[in-house]
């Protein structure tokens, strides 16, 4: 669709308009790792009224399928959230990709939804942005040396950000169940201006890393893979994956500070017992941007950010996507 035309109308005139976007929609607006910082970082920083967001729910349907649904709301804002995300872990022998996302924003005023858009890129791409806005707070000033454990879809989208985020990386270093995978992330960081290369050993990739990123999948069968005695002075581990790629026993002892996204939501969910870390944490984003934390005082201390997933970071992106869809003509209008 022509960046020059106006949205698609499908539906009888003059009913209420819902904007649909499309996988392509949501990829064409081409937002870069810099403007999905500014976003998140922005509605972190904003956020003032007590919403009791934050929420999620999950339906496992059997080891290998699971549907879960993630919820904020922020005034300041302008929107209420809702993601729902489908897991199945066999799609690949069908061609499919095993997770898929759509997200509902809702005007906060009305509560009617104004937007319902796919949300595979903005999971992919706000994930990776969280772990950059936690790394340029918590990694050892002048990092070189980045670790990827498992080389998928979170494996590129973090590459791209942290090396956005932390422009002294010179280095990467890539262990993946798959060597082919592996081999496609060192090409991608090589393209990229970066020396990298496929390390077999996973604890080889930790003990070399200012900065390491775990991205393992959530299927059945996937093990931890590194002892925590791995991970060097001054290091910064990045848990995507929840921290499964780390073995639990010993972890506390290892690691000196422990932060995540959203202390508040995390309590309001109960926990959430896939975390690698059981205990407590010493802050989280809002601390980190907000000053109320310091972050990291030191060059020699090990540090862990296990995100479970922020759908504040999903409202502020969304929010974004939706107001540059509008100006540049995406999408289709739907009938409410």
């Amino acid at each position: 669709m022509s960046d020059t035309q106006g949205p698609q109308d499908a539906g009888a005139p003059g009913q209420d308009r819902l904007l649909y976007l499309s996988s392509a929609d949501v990829e064409a607006i081409g937002l870069s790792p810099g403007e999905l910082r500014t976003a998140i970082a922005d509605a972190i920083r904003q956020r003032r009224a007590v919403v009791d967001g934050g929420r999620k729910m999950r339906v496992q349907v059997d080891e290998a399928r699971f549907f879960m649904s993630m919820a904020d709301a922020d005034p300041g804002l302008g929107f209420g959230v809702t993601k729902w995300i489908g897991y199945a872990a066999d799609n690949a022998d069908r061609g499919l990709p095993a997770i898929s996302a759509q997200i509902i924003l809702n005007d906060i005023e009305t509560a009617r939804p104004v937007a319902i858009m796919d949300g595979a890129w903005i999971t992919t791409h706000r994930t990776a942005a969280i772990s950059a806005l936690a790394a340029r707070s918590l990694a050892r000033p002048g990092a070189t040396d980045l670790g990827i454990l498992g080389c998928g879809v979170q494996g590129h989208s973090n590459l791209r950000a942290l090396a956005d985020a932390l422009p002294g990386l010179r280095r990467v270093r890539a262990a993946s169940r798959s060597t082919a995978s592996a081999e496609a992330l060192v090409r991608r960081a090589q393209a990229m201006g970066l020396e990298a290369e496929v390390v077999q050993d996973p604890e080889a990739v930790v003990a070399a890393s200012d900065v390491v990123v775990s991205a393992l999948p959530s299927i059945d069968g996937i093990t931890p893979i590194v002892r925590p005695q791995a991970i060097r002075p001054g290091a910064l581990a990045l848990g995507v994956d929840l921290g499964r790629a780390w073995h639990r026993d010993g972890l506390a002892a290892h690691v000196d500070l422990f932060f995540t996204d959203d202390l508040a939501a995390l309590a309001r969910n109960g926990g959430n017992p896939a975390l690698a870390h059981q205990g407590s944490y010493d802050g989280d984003l809002a601390a980190l941007l907000g000053s109320a934390h310091p972050g990291r005082t030191s060059d020699t201390q090990r540090i862990m950010f296990l995100f479970p997933g922020m759908p504040l970071a999903d409202l502020a992106v969304a929010r974004l996507v939706r107001s540059r869809a509008a100006e540049r003509g995406l999408g289709t209008r739907l009938a409410l």
